[in-house]
């Protein structure tokens, strides 16, 4: 019987495994290339004093993830629950970014929001107002809300609102438009049909949920989120599961509301025929366990990833609200139409991979072979990359056991520090946006390193002479 020593790709020891050889397994990588500059940084956030201090605020930091409690609390509009909304301010997804260079579909975003509010009467008018400096154009992540896609959300657009119950912050998340195709939110049009339905939304179905909640109270995120994810939901591409879960939860209160039938039946239609409606209470749960963190002193752990379409963002809790920025991905994946190639394709464009940083998403691969399969992976290719994400974060999240990892439990908490050491940045899962606008597939992409490097300096030059 042969005896074989394998290093590196596991795999390789699985099969032999199974096959009745005897190995074993060696965990080996090629040594990581960094730069000069790299190595010093290395070595001054790993002295023994600095290096102590972080990995005590880090069991800090992700503690707020871990111990989080999110529910659904209300329904408000964003003037109202978003910190910093002011009359005539605009809000985005993405790092801060002058209208001149943003992508078409936020310039159009912005435009969009000035005719939803009657603060212009065309484009004309629209662009001369915001190239006249009389808007506030923010980021969604400056504040306490979420910008998937596009991220356009004005003082008028009604918000989710999800709380952490353990430390009352309080994050805000649009919800899904309905089962169309398009939107303002998210994709930034506009027309009389879409201010139609945000209207329709936010008089006649947002009024019932809100009377659900206040007669039945807020409904708890965190066992939705973690059913599902045993049930084959990554919880950023896919909320199959947790979409049926979160019926189970809704109907029955709705049913047991005297509200009118002709008013019932459309909130019930609007649910259910939604897809991936779940969708945004995920990234309110994620955002919010974010705020908990954010201003954790010493903490390398990171609290935002996000793109513009043109850059690339991150946010580390002992950094505060400080960004770090590199030029925004391009998404791998699977494409809708076989026309479609990656001159039609925009980088990484949304903030709704905040879920990754609450280890979901692309850190959760192995929960869901089904969306990796639409990457062109394998099970065990799923597999391998949550162990991989594993390198670079803080814990593991005992509300996430996962089947196919035998019932192990998902990574959380990514470290600045252990991605520029190992040479592994982040997986992260999302949609494929047109650059003139619509979603033309499902991918991932990978945060770049520069993000890292650029926080990593700045950690070093704030805390390093502390110690």
């Amino acid at each position: 019987m042969w005896k074989v020593i394998n290093i590196g790709l596991p795999f390789f020891y699985e099969a032999l495994k199974q096959q009745g050889c005897e190995a074993v397994q060696i965990d080996w990588q090629a040594p990581i290339s960094r730069s000069a500059a790299a190595e010093r940084l290395m070595c001054a956030v790993n002295r023994p004093e600095l290096k102590e201090k972080a990995d005590r605020a880090n069991e800090e930091a992700v503690r707020c993830i871990i111990d989080s409690d999110p529910a659904w609390v209300d329904i408000l509009p964003a003037g109202e629950v978003i910190e910093g909304m002011e009359d005539h301010t605009i809000i985005h997804s993405g790092p801060p970014i002058d209208y001149d260079n943003m992508v078409m579909l936020h310039r159009r975003g912005l435009v969009s929001a000035c005719l939803f509010e009657g603060w212009a009467k065309n484009e004309e008018e629209a662009v001369s107002l915001i190239r006249g400096g009389h808007l506030k154009i923010m980021s969604a992540l400056d504040t306490n809300t979420v910008g998937a896609g596009t991220g356009i959300i004005t003082k008028s657009v009604a918000m989710i609102v999800i709380e952490d119950r353990k430390t009352g912050k309080r994050a805000a998340t649009f919800p899904a438009e309905g089962p169309f195709q398009g939107g303002f939110c998210g994709w930034g049009l506009y027309s009389v049909p879409i201010a139609e339905n945000l209207r329709h939304m936010r008089e006649d179905l947002f009024p019932v949920l809100r009377q659900m909640l206040r007669e039945f109270g807020p409904i708890p995120i965190k066992p939705i989120l973690a059913e599902s994810m045993q049930m084959g939901d990554e919880n950023h591409t896919r909320q199959t599961a947790a979409d049926l879960l979160f019926e189970h939860q809704v109907l029955p209160r709705l049913f047991k509301m005297d509200v009118p039938k002709e008013k019932m039946i459309p909130v019930m239609e609007y649910i259910v025929d939604t897809p991936r409606f779940f969708h945004c209470y995920g990234q309110g749960a994620s955002r919010s366990a974010m705020l908990s963190a954010v201003g954790t002193p010493y903490s390398t752990m990171v609290t935002a990833v996000c793109g513009n379409g043109v850059q690339f963002g991150i946010k580390v809790a002992g950094l505060g609200n400080e960004w770090f920025c590199a030029p925004a991905p391009m998404m791998k994946g699977r494409y809708t139409s076989s026309k479609y190639t990656i001159k039609d394709q925009l980088p990484w464009l949304g903030d709704s991979c905040v879920v990754e940083c609450a280890g979901m998403g692309g850190m959760a691969a192995a929960a869901s072979p089904i969306v990796c399969s639409l990457r062109g992976m394998k099970l065990r290719d799923a597999i391998n990359l949550t162990k991989e994400m594993g390198k670079i974060c803080i814990a593991k999240n005992p509300n996430f056991p996962i089947p196919n990892l035998d019932f192990d439990f998902l990574p959380v908490g990514i470290d600045i520090r252990k991605v520029v050491e190992t040479g592994i940045t982040p997986e992260i899962h999302g949609g494929m946006f047109n650059r003139e606008g619509g979603l033309i597939g499902a991918g991932s992409a990978r945060v770049p390193m520069e993000c890292f490097e650029k926080a990593l300096q700045a950690y070093e030059k704030k805390y390093g002479g502390n110690v």
